[in-house]
């Protein structure tokens, strides 16, 4: 009886530590798991000043590595959509993005104010431009619409910056983020003859992009 006793006494001191040893191993892992969503104010760096600025939203997940030294990394592949439209151009992307950003915070105790920056890879999944030209008729000026065109290349890349604030609460932490976003690339559509709109000429209209976001999101 002895014997048996101790044996259980053994196994429940065996089997306490390895939940501990769980529990810490748990409690220490650099990955979290978080969604995001937000607002987008996005403005065209085209000479062609009749692309408006184009209001739009995303939405994606969070995936943090934290570093020492109140620093993480942050994978955060997310999906935009964003429509503009004046008397000469409508213009409607929606774009898969895969930023990888570098995130400190320098609040001296705690995780609350940061400051990030990184860059983002960035896949066109729809685009559309659609241009109208006014033809002067023999009565009054006729409305010439050209064909949807999407973007000749799907690809680019772009450069971020941002700061925000973080709110911790018991298992959860809510960031809110304003970021600047700037690409380093163009995107290509093609120019056509006002007289006769499916057929292209000249060189592609080069459209570069610069955006604002207001972000936040639940990190786990």
């Amino acid at each position: 009886m002895k014997t048996l006793f101790i044996t259980l006494v053994a196994f429940s001191l065996g089997f306490t530590s390895l939940k501990a040893q769980e529990n810490s191993l748990a409690t220490a892992s650099p990955f979290k798991l978080g969604v995001l969503a937000g607002f987008t104010y996005t403005s065209s760096l085209s000479t062609y000043q009749d692309i408006k600025p184009l209001a739009g939203f995303l939405a994606g997940i969070d995936v943090q590595y934290s570093l020492p030294n109140h620093a993480s990394l942050h994978l955060q592949p997310s999906w935009t959509q964003a429509k503009s439209q004046s008397n000469h151009v409508t213009l409607n992307i929606s774009t898969f993005k895969a930023p990888l950003l570098y995130r400190q915070y320098i609040s001296p105790n705690r995780k609350l104010f940061f400051a990030q920056a990184g860059l983002s890879y960035n896949y066109l999944t729809n685009s559309i431009m659609r241009r109208q030209w006014d033809i002067v008729c023999f009565a009054a000026p006729c409305p010439n619409t050209g064909p949807d065109t999407p973007s000749s290349n799907k690809s680019a890349v772009s450069g971020i910056a941002g700061i925000g604030y973080t709110i911790e609460l018991e298992k959860i932490s809510i960031p809110i983020t304003l970021q600047y976003e700037r690409y380093l690339n163009n995107y290509e559509f093609p120019n056509y003859d006002i007289l006769n709109p499916s057929q292209s000429i000249g060189e592609p209209m080069q459209v570069k992009f610069e955006s604002f976001s207001l972000t936040t999101g639940i990190n786990f």
